[in-house]
């Protein structure tokens, strides 16, 4: 690791303040990225099954997260 300072939270933390404030001061939607996030390390082709399979059915719960301002919205 060439900068072991920089670490991924750090990345993701500007990633997330640089891009809200990218779409803010184009005009776009106000929003709320969330609070914090997962993070997995992928260790082994079975791990990697499981973590792909969790991203492709998590849009299907979306409608049912108490977070998600739009919920209602959201189509089954």
């Amino acid at each position: 690791m060439k900068n072991p300072k920089q670490t991924l939270g750090k990345i993701v933390r500007h990633f997330k303040a640089k891009s809200a404030k990218q779409v803010h001061d184009a005009g776009g939607a106000i929003f709320k990225w969330q609070r914090n996030y997962w993070e997995h390390i992928i260790r082994n082709e079975k791990s990697y099954y499981k973590i792909k399979e969790y991203m492709y059915q998590n849009p299907l719960y979306w409608s049912q997260d108490e977070e998600n301002p739009g919920r209602d919205r959201c189509t089954q």
